[in-house]
């Protein structure tokens, strides 16, 4: 019996491999714009107690020679909102072409699975086509050792 060989499938066992480096680099990226977005979460929420310790030292007669560090702290917690942002922005680009890059090796590989099943469909059928060829003959050689005679009787 014939056995099935689909000879692209070195090609096919590469995109399937460059399909899992690209699922995992988008998990990658996935990751670091969650990251990201903790980060920036956590820039503002200190940002907010800069704030409100800036307010209370303000309100505090005792404490007017802190004010100017508790401005240039909540300067330097801006600046921190800043550069978390667009870090936050940077890991939003690099997850989408991490998509991009995902889908389109997909597509790579369900091209040459579709290309591989055709060829495999193909086979099957050329197979029951031989079989069926088989077995015709076979019918007619019990026919004919039946005693079947043509224009006789």
């Amino acid at each position: 019996m014939a056995v099935f060989t689909f000879r692209a499938q070195a090609a096919l066992d590469f995109r399937r491999r460059q399909e899992e480096e690209a699922q995992r680099a988008l998990g990658e990226a996935r990751r670091a714009v969650l990251d990201a977005k903790t980060a920036l979460a956590r820039a503002e929420a200190e940002h907010a107690e800069a704030l409100q310790e800036a307010r209370r030292a303000a309100s505090s007669p005792a404490e007017s020679a802190p004010v100017s560090w508790h401005r240039n702290w909540i300067l330097l917690k801006q600046r921190e909102i800043g550069r978390r942002r667009q870090t936050l922005a940077e890991r939003e680009q690099a997850e989408t072409r991490a998509v991009s890059a995902a889908m389109q090796a997909r597509r790579k590989v369900r091209s040459l699975e579709k290309l591989r099943e055709r060829f495999l469909a193909a086979f099957e059928l050329n197979l029951r086509r031989q079989e069926q060829k088989v077995m015709d003959e076979l019918g007619g050689l019990r026919y004919v050792a039946r005693g079947y005679v043509p224009g006789g009787r």
